[in-house]
């Protein structure tokens, strides 16, 4: 692999410990509003998804909930979720400011590639004090097509300006490391709520427990 001249960095269960506050919320929610048989399991099968085609499969998946007892589960999650993150934000995942620091040191360009709106992933990133660090965003906002499609690294590689195996992306999720794969962009999983499966094993170049094990890897290079 050639010299690394960029990290593309996926944010919510990589760079923040989002999910499991997008998780709680939407089970709470789905309670008061009747999507009945919500719970974690079916919040793992929404990760790496964008928005709408999330939003899109709650009517699909809960066809007994009527139309507007869904549109009031969307706009109150996201309502509340929104206070949250502005208020509180969301806690930073182990290893993020030590990667970050290095990368910095080493003059090598990161962008956060996130299927998230793009305003919540401005507020979350400036709450965790990390903004500064990326060069450039690219959001669900700015695509056609979510994760697994390779829309949003192919964007990722646009602002970064270099060959896509020049690059290395960081991935807690099997539709980012299937995006990036298909993108030909080196892909790296730190797991989060999910476990490596074979077909996250076959598509990534090294899976490790947390940025600090990856950050001890490109020392020692």
């Amino acid at each position: 692999m050639k010299k690394i001249k960029g990290i593309i960095f996926d944010m919510d269960g990589l760079l923040l410990d989002t999910e499991a506050v997008y998780c709680r919320t939407n089970i709470e929610y789905a309670k008061k509003w009747g999507l009945k048989g919500y719970d974690k399991a079916h919040y793992l099968t929404e990760l790496g998804q964008g928005e709408a085609e999330t939003y899109r499969r709650y009517y699909v998946d809960f066809p007994e909930t009527s139309d507007e007892n869904i549109e009031n589960f969307i706009k109150e999650t996201r309502e509340s979720i929104h206070t949250e993150f502005t208020e509180i934000g969301a806690p930073i995942k182990p290893g993020v400011f030590e990667l970050l620091d290095y990368l910095k040191a080493e003059e090598i360009p990161c962008v956060v590639a996130s299927s998230n709106n793009r305003g919540a992933i401005e507020v979350l990133l400036e709450n965790a004090k990390m903004a500064d660090y990326f060069t450039g965003i690219v959001s669900g906002d700015d695509v056609t097509h979510a994760k697994p499609h390779p829309e949003i690294v192919e964007k990722a590689i646009a602002l970064l300006g270099a060959e896509p195996d020049e690059l290395v992306m960081l991935e807690d999720s099997l539709n980012g490391i299937r995006a990036s794969h298909t993108a030909k962009v080196p892909v790296v999983m730190i797991p989060d709520l999910l476990p490596p499966n074979d077909e996250a094993r076959e598509k990534t170049m090294a899976i490790y427990p947390s940025l600090h094990e990856y950050l001890a890897s490109l020392q020692e290079k």
